[in-house]
């Protein structure tokens, strides 16, 4: 049931980096002479992995901002009751999902899916959390890029 918990976070990245099934917001226009060209999919695969590889590094940060994220958002609706009632247990079953959901083969099918629908404007975003140097700041740091998908 709550399989969607983590895999669904971890699609959520399409709109802030490149971690899964893109954003439903349309992209800023490119038609400005300051405007960056957007990069390319290949590298926005990279960040992407990067990031999702650093979701799994930082699991005890990430797995419980994750499920405090979803229960603001009643993101699979019955989730913020549960996460009142009984937070710990909803995290330890992310974490026994998390198991399957941050393989290196899951990591990269994500990603594979997402760089093409990634807005250019959030990889730069993505790139300043990933240089935060503890668990602890890169999760604070990477939440509110994830809220995005949520708060739509």
């Amino acid at each position: 049931m709550y399989r969607s918990l983590s895999l669904a976070l971890t699609l959520a990245l399409g709109s802030v980096t490149a971690a899964a099934c893109g954003t439903t917001e349309a992209a800023p226009s490119q038609n400005t002479a300051s405007a960056k060209p957007a990069p390319a999919s290949s590298d926005v695969h990279a960040l992407c992995v990067e990031m999702l590889t650093r979701n799994r590094t930082c699991t005890d940060d990430y797995l419980p901002a994750l499920v405090d994220l979803r229960a603001k958002h009643d993101n699979p609706a019955g989730i913020a009751a549960r996460v009142t009632t009984d937070r710990a247990g909803v995290i330890a079953e992310a974490r026994t999902e998390w198991q399957t959901d941050s393989t290196d083969e899951a990591i990269a099918a994500v990603c594979t899916k997402a760089a093409p629908s990634t807005d250019p404007a959030d990889v730069e975003p993505a790139r300043a959390c990933l240089a935060e140097a503890t668990c602890g700041a890169y999760v604070a740091c990477s939440m509110p890029l994830f809220e995005k998908r949520f708060a739509n």
